[in-house]
């Protein structure tokens, strides 16, 4: 099997019907497109998918055996996996980012740093990071093919793990291969049985902002979902948790501490510690909620720094009264502690982008709380002098079972000019990065369609309300390519060019005519992963 150049998403699809066994063969001249291309045959088809998410509910308690066999399988034991010193965190909210400053002050630290997140925005290799930047294409490929021949070769479809789980074995390989100081491992979705919980033995653990997402699979009450991700407490490993909880929430994680024998501990506020500069730095990613997510990325590095420094100590705790959990006490921080939170850089989330006429404002923000925290940070980051005409397009779209109304309402708060719900189909390259068999064209149209009429009932609500106000209109455009360029105007001569030829409508006049146009992207990392590979 050869793959180059442009492949549509048929070749694709028939790529994927072709046996491994037949053309999945090792070979040292085997391409990292050829590696993603069989990754994503792990990918359950669109058509299968809600079968199998079925299934697999009802057989959750199998997920950690499964992926113990997988691991196993690949040449890597559980004691091998013992070896690496995890930092393992589960979260609603914010997990990504947290683990991107706790890797940060790691690195600057002088630790060489692995880091295994999802989704990725471009390329599959953002979700396997040493020392902060994404694994080498060539060094993913020959990794990937080492797992997979010992994995997947030769098996049938049901005896083959999935691709998250997939990622997660190779990722483990990878790490352990490499010889990383410190593994920072972001859970997936849940936590008690999510495939990265096979950890046993964790230097460290943190929980991060819950609310309700993955409700299908996870519950629909924040008791529920607090009990999946307080799952991934380990006996005699101290867990750090952001405070800025719901009561029900923080009760259940301390229940699940006591039976599980971990040490819940309240994450303090950065303000707390002694300071190299005597206050604290300001973090590299924008706004309160990030500033929660560097108070638990301290606790987590501190507590990891103080285990396996010259002189190992667990950091001390304080009891206050009326508080549910203890609390970590004042730490004296470091110049590389400071200067890691400063540095920290995580694309995609309140993400910036400038060009001659057009700003894009990125936010991959998919909850009603991190929504409102986009809101908050777009209002003051796309501030400009009033003597300029400023045009605001919000581009938007959701994926999974998410209540698109709770995301819309923060939105509807802005002054937009104009609303566009798009896919995250990208034809900016035919990337194999960017496929995905879990849904299709028609789906993804279906579901903007859904978001245009929950919109319009928003925007109908809201007049009647205040009667003054003037509806924002909205429209559907299918392709990421098309929504950017017509919502700029055609002025980023950077984007490719159009693909669906879509709207069939000119641009408003007030678009035409403005000095700058400002989009903000939001709703689902897909898209804005999308709109990142149309721009760059």
């Amino acid at each position: 099997m050869l793959v180059t150049g442009r492949l549509s998403a048929r070749t694709l699809l028939r790529v994927r019907l072709i046996p491994p066994s037949l053309t999945m063969t090792k070979t040292a001249k085997l391409s990292y497109d050829e590696a993603v291309v069989a990754l994503n045959s792990l990918q359950t088809n669109a058509v299968l998918l809600e079968k199998v998410r079925k299934e697999r509910q009802k057989n959750v308690h199998l997920n950690l055996p499964q992926t113990t066999k997988y691991l196993e399988r690949s040449g890597m034991t559980l004691d091998d996996l013992d070896k690496l010193k995890v930092i393992h965190v589960s979260g609603t909210k914010g997990k990504g980012s947290t683990c991107a400053f706790c890797e940060s002050i790691l690195r600057h630290s002088g630790l060489k740093t692995g880091f295994y997140s999802s989704p990725h925005l471009v390329s599959v290799t953002e979700r396997i990071r040493i020392n902060g930047e994404p694994i080498d294409q060539d060094k993913f490929t020959s990794y990937f093919w080492s797992v997979y021949d010992k994995v997947c070769k030769g098996r049938e479809d049901d005896d083959r793990p999935p691709y998250f789980k997939f990622l997660t074995i190779l990722a483990f390989n990878i790490f352990w291969r490499e010889g990383v100081d410190v593994a920072v491992v972001e859970v997936g979705i849940g936590g008690a049985y999510d495939c990265t919980n096979i950890i046993r033995t964790p230097v460290v653990s943190g929980i991060t902002a819950l609310g309700l997402d993955h409700t299908s699979l996870l519950g629909h009450s924040i008791k529920d979902i607090a009990w999946h991700k307080a799952g991934i407490m380990k006996p005699g490993v101290t867990t750090y948790v952001d405070p800025h909880q719901k009561e029900a929430a923080l009760q259940v994680i301390k229940q699940r501490s006591e039976e599980l024998g971990s040490h819940a501990v309240f994450a303090p506020p950065l303000t707390s510690h002694h300071w190299p500069d005597l206050s604290p730095p300001s973090p590299g990613l924008y706004g309160t909620v990030q500033t929660h997510n560097a108070s638990l990325a301290v606790s987590l590095a501190t507590h990891f720094l103080s285990v396996h420094g010259s002189v190992p100590q667990v950091p001390p705790v304080l009891h206050h009264e009326g508080h549910l959990l203890p609390v970590l006490a004042p730490a004296r921080l470091t110049q590389a502690t400071s200067k890691g939170l400063q540095l920290t850089r995580w694309p995609g989330r309140s993400q910036v982008i400038r060009r001659e006429g057009v700003e894009y404002y990125l936010d991959g923000a998919h909850t009603e709380e991190s929504m409102m925290a986009c809101v908050e940070w777009f209002s003051k980051a796309s501030m400009v002098d009033k003597m300029i005409k400023v045009y605001r397009v919000l581009v938007f779209n959701t994926t999974g079972d998410r209540d698109v109304r709770t995301l819309l309402e923060p939105l509807a708060e802005l002054e937009l000019d104009l609303v566009i719900f798009c896919t995250n189909i990208s034809r900016h390259t035919d990337s194999v990065d960017q496929q995905n068999f879990t849904t299709n064209d028609q789906m993804q149209l279906d579901r903007c369609q859904t978001h245009l009429t929950a919109w319009t009932r928003l925007q109908t609500d809201i007049t009647v309300k205040h009667h003054q106000h003037l509806a924002v209109p909205g429209l559907v455009i299918p392709c990421i390519n098309d929504a950017l360029l017509w919502g700029s105007g055609g002025r980023d001569i950077v984007l490719p060019p159009s693909y669906y030829n879509t709207p069939p409508h000119s641009a408003p006049s007030a678009l035409q005519q403005s000095d700058l146009v400002q989009l903000l992207v939001t709703g689902s990392l897909h898209l804005v992963g999308g709109v990142i590979g149309c721009v760059r």
